[in-house]
């Protein structure tokens, strides 16, 4: 079976509407100049000890998972572990804990992030060791110097046992014990009995323990050598759909989370939240509902001098030009079409009309409505469609507006 390429998954995901593969962001987005210039400042902010947060509200379709996945791109392009969580349960704070460390993406790896992550750190620091001459074994010498390096990095009692304990069974080539480990470490079900053998006390079990856990990660990741972690939190405007309590708990958490970056208890951090102007201003339901949060994230500057909470805007139909270069370039990669695709001026000017709405005041439709569209397009030139034929296939939205001005005047 021949797995595909790079850009073959780029373009599936365009087709279906999922998550694109990392890396894949920064080869699609226009329009979006002053928002990644933002995301550039904080990220380098933070890549040099700092902590910061920012709010990105967007309407539905304005491309906020897009910019969410530059931030995790463009962190890790400047050594930040990158994190995504979509929904974050924040009303249980043990399963957002646990939601943040599935969502570590390594995109080299794509099986148990925080397991690849650990097995890499114990060979390096095995292997300093060995440099030192000291070779490779469970003698006593040996293990106490594992556990002096481990000690180093300030953890709690609770991780500085798992960590030797882990780089213990992997000098003994034990995956098992290294996954019970990890598991402990992710928040998963563990026994206390298989806890003590190792000498571990603590689980995460409460609020509290959710965010000491989360501390030691932020430390951890320092010492895999990252220069911090970006978690993107995404989709926080369903928040308005629980209960009026639960929805309570969880804007309770985000300004915890808040509280901690501004104090800075949860340093090299960079916390991104995205979720729609509806939810942040809802009075019921939304973030307006809690004002210790609201107040101060409408008033509060980031330490980049900008404000906390960002506005998107509709993207600008002038980039449809540019944006349908980029897609023409992908795609042509994809199925290996030489010469690559080339359309008329006059196509893509009317492709860029057809998904333009006075409804939007000129502006785009829904963006991944203008993706979903041009990729469809580009599938039917590829099937050997003319660019006539194939706009004429193309969803008439002239008709559509023309028919909702009827009703508009009616």
């Amino acid at each position: 079976m021949v797995m595909p390429s790079f850009e073959e998954e780029i373009i599936r995901s365009l087709r279906n509407g999922s998550d694109l593969p990392f890396g894949a962001a920064f080869r699609i987005i226009h329009g979006r100049e002053r928002e990644t210039d933002i995301l550039r400042k904080d990220i380098q902010f933070v890549a040099n000890g700092g902590s910061a947060l920012k709010v990105f509200l967007g309407d539905y379709g304005t491309g906020k998972t897009l910019l969410g996945r530059i931030a995790l791109e463009k962190g890790l392009e400047n050594n930040l572990l990158p994190i995504y969580v979509s929904e974050p349960p924040l009303n249980k704070p043990v399963e957002s804990y646990q939601a943040m460390i599935n969502g570590i993406i390594t995109p080299e790896f794509k099986g148990d992030s925080l397991f690849y992550l650990l097995s890499q750190w114990s060979e390096k620091l095995i292997s300093e060791l060995e440099k030192q001459g000291i070779e490779r074994g469970q003698d006593e010498i040996f293990i106490n110097r594992i556990n002096e390096k481990v000690l180093e990095y300030e953890f709690t009692n609770d991780f500085n046992m798992g960590l030797s304990a882990f780089i213990k069974a992997h000098i003994l080539k034990r995956d098992d014990e290294k996954k019970k480990i990890v598991d402990w470490m992710s928040g998963r079900k563990i026994s206390f009995n298989e806890l003590k053998k190792i000498k571990i006390s603590r689980k995460v079990e409460n609020r509290e323990e959710s965010f000491i856990f989360l501390k030691d990660i932020l430390k951890l990741s320092r010492a895999i050598e990252y220069s911090g972690v970006v978690i993107v939190f995404d989709e926080l405007e369903l928040m308005q759909d629980q209960r009026k309590n639960t929805a309570l708990k969880g804007y309770e958490s985000l300004r915890s989370i808040m509280d901690m970056i501004s104090s800075k208890e949860l340093p090299n951090l960079y916390c991104i939240w995205l979720g729609t102007p509806q939810w942040f201003e809802n009075s019921e339901r939304g973030v307006n509902s809690y004002l210790a949060l609201y107040d101060r994230l409408r008033t509060e500057m980031s330490t980049t001098t900008e404000s906390t909470v960002q506005i998107l805007k509709p993207v600008s139909p002038e980039i449809y030009k540019d944006f349908v270069s980029s897609i023409i370039d992908i795609y042509s990669l994809a199925y290996n079409i030489k010469p690559k695709i080339s359309l008329s001026q006059n196509t893509v000017t009317t492709l860029q009309e057809k998904l333009t709405s006075p409804f939007h005041n000129d502006k785009f439709v829904e963006m991944r409505q203008v993706v979903k569209t041009t990729v469809e397009f580009l599938d039917m030139i590829k099937d050997s469609k003319s660019e006539k034929t194939a706009l004429e296939e193309i969803a008439p939205k002239e008709k559509e507006d023309d028919e909702k001005l009827k009703q508009f005047w009616a």
